[in-house]
């Protein structure tokens, strides 16, 4: 690595923001400030001249966040977030992957596998039996709580043209809000088709997930409602029970039972991108697009939390890439 990465922590006091700036030390890089969102302002954050920014999200934080908009929409910062119950609550070998991965984003490599020199048993990298399953239930009912906090947003634009052409549907669970975020936040205003995400929550609180992505790109973000139309140049953010149907004018939502299969879309003219926690039930369809002429593309493994639904992807002929990649790969295609 070059020079040390400099790290400003916007969070409240507390163990979450202990294990955090730890987290970060850990990642090689330097914490030149640790502001409180409730007290700081965006000069304190700009005084110290940093690489990066991370949020270390809870509910007082969230509500803080607006008058840092000027600092998290800086395209020369690296800008991450964290939630803090789940930051609070990791040790061992968690503490070092997600160290690793800290590292990984501010570095931009791909290196994120323990050392070869074995590491202390309080930082093992074999997660114990179990520890698997609790840490996705602990991540998913963070990110719920997370979303529960924020204020709600109006649906879309019931009067806008639909979309008569594809769209690129972006399907993400756990460990996915940051690669959705990076996804986002590398497409540009006037990107030429519709951004279907399905980022799946527990308890159906989507419409106050806009807010929290809406931060991360230019694009406008909308919760997707029965008959509202499919606008291009827009991310929908799809809430359970909502799919894509054709209509005489174009593309529009629908009220559906189980989960949406995309199966409206021109399979020639749209995307399906598997990132981190989507439902491998997705892989069928993803493998039919890219057969028909569309784009079919898992997160690779590196710097991914959950990659099932893409190592399925690549295991049945499909690609990987990483995130960085994913929106240079909807450009080259449809150029804004």
């Amino acid at each position: 690595m070059n020079a040390r990465k400099r790290v400003v922590l916007l969070a409240r006091p507390g163990n979450a923001c202990q294990r955090t700036e730890a987290a970060v030390a850990a990642a090689g890089a330097d914490v030149v400030a640790v502001l409180d969102p409730g007290a700081a302002s965006e000069d304190d954050v700009r005084n110290t001249a940093p690489d990066a920014v991370l949020v270390v999200l809870d509910p007082a934080v969230e509500h803080a966040l607006q008058k840092f908009d000027g600092v998290l929409g800086d395209p020369a910062l690296e800008i991450m977030f964290e939630d803090a119950d789940v930051a609070a609550k990791r040790e061992g070998w968690e503490a070092a992957r997600w160290a690793r991965h800290l590292g990984a984003k501010l570095y931009g490599h791909d290196d994120v596998l323990p050392r070869a020199k074995a590491l202390p048993s309080a930082i093992d990298d074999k997660p114990p039996a179990g520890r698997e399953d609790s840490r996705f239930k602990a991540e998913m009912e963070a990110l719920q709580r997370q979303v529960a906090a924020m204020p709600e947003l109006p649906r879309g634009n019931q009067h806008a043209a639909p979309a008569k052409t594809g769209a690129v549907v972006v399907a993400a669970g756990v460990g996915g809000p940051d690669s959705v975020r990076q996804l986002l936040g590398g497409l540009p205003v006037g990107f030429p088709r519709p951004i279907l995400l399905r980022q799946r929550i527990e308890g159906g609180q989507y419409d106050k997930l806009v807010r929290q992505m809406q931060r991360a790109t230019q694009l406008p973000v909308v919760l997707a409602q029965a008959g509202d139309p499919v606008a291009n140049g827009t991310v929908h953010v799809l809430p359970d029970g909502i799919d894509v149907q054709v209509a005489p004018a174009g593309l529009v939502f629908a009220s559906i039972e189980g989960q949406p299969g995309f199966t409206a879309l021109a399979p020639g003219d749209s995307a399906l991108l598997l990132l981190s926690g989507a439902d491998p039930a997705l892989v069928d369809r993803a493998l039919a697009l890219s057969l028909a002429g569309g784009i079919a593309l898992g997160q690779s493994t590196e710097n991914c939390f959950d990659p099932a639904a893409s190592n399925a992807l690549v295991a049945r002929g499909g690609e990987a890439v990483s995130l960085a990649k994913l929106p240079l790969k909807l450009l080259a295609r449809w150029p804004a």
